[in-house]
């Protein structure tokens, strides 16, 4: 994919720090001091737009691609990403293999037509955007039909109840092929039990979960995401490995459940 000219400024024309209507409530552009442009979603910092493809500004989109690099995607994978915002991770992975291919879909019919205008996403066949329900993509998807599932799907800051269940996790089980992966973005509470029970659901449906997120999250000290990591099994010594070299604090966990 060709870089983009990173003395560009993303979203030309684009006011910033105003909030714009979209189909589930409002987005909003910020300009960072590094260059890079948050976007925040019904006032929740939801992604990050960097002129670079390379480069990843949120902590758990980096352990995404961490899992992904350490599971060894095939070279033509097809991956779901379910919560495409404004498709930042699929953009990345376009970047990082070149021959993929990725559909991506969003609960907001505005956003992703936003997001074409915004910065230079890959066209069709590498990235495919459209609208549509989390569950219904999922679960339309004929069994053995996906190598990679991304599950960044958030209501305000939270995972919509209907794809943190059993359901939906054993459909996801169901589209991933033999050997594929599924990776969960999970918004950790102290005192909550909605992580527990996606954990808990994530492993009914695969025999390998492994955790990756801050240490005080992962034990329970304080709010953040948690990725999830599910396969028929995972190397989480690759994953450990590339804990001890981030750049913030990355604990691993093959046992958590919240």
């Amino acid at each position: 994919m060709a870089r983009r000219d990173r003395s560009a400024r993303l979203a030309d024309g684009v006011p910033r720090d105003v909030p714009l209507t979209i189909s589930t409530g409002s987005v909003m552009l910020t300009d960072d001091p590094d260059g890079s442009t948050t976007v925040w979603v019904n006032g929740v910092p939801s992604s990050s737009m960097h002129a670079d493809a390379s480069v990843l500004d949120f902590e758990y989109m980096r352990h995404f691609s961490a899992a992904i690099a350490a599971w060894a995607p095939p070279p033509r994978m097809l991956a779901l990403h379910v919560g495409a915002g404004v498709c930042t991770m699929a953009r990345h992975l376009v970047d990082a293999y070149p021959d993929s291919r990725h559909i991506a879909v969003d609960v907001d019919a505005t956003l992703p037509e936003l997001a074409r205008q915004w910065w230079d996403l890959p066209r069709s066949p590498h990235l495919r955007v459209r609208q549509q329900d989390g569950l219904d993509a999922v679960q339309s998807r004929h069994p053995d039909s996906l190598d990679l599932l991304i599950r960044d799907a958030f209501a305000e800051d939270s995972t919509p109840a209907a794809l943190a269940t059993e359901d939906w996790w054993g459909l996801a089980r169901t589209a991933v092929r033999p050997g594929g992966l599924v990776v969960a973005n999970v918004s950790a509470v102290p005192g909550k039990a909605t992580h527990r029970l996606d954990a808990l659901a994530a492993r009914t449906a695969f025999a390998a979960v492994v955790a990756v997120a801050e240490p005080a999250v992962l034990k329970g000290k304080r709010r953040g995401n948690v990725v999830l990591v599910a396969a028929g099994s995972v190397d989480a010594d690759a994953l450990r490995r590339y804990a001890a070299s981030a750049p913030l604090p990355t604990g691993v966990d093959p046992d958590w459940t919240g």
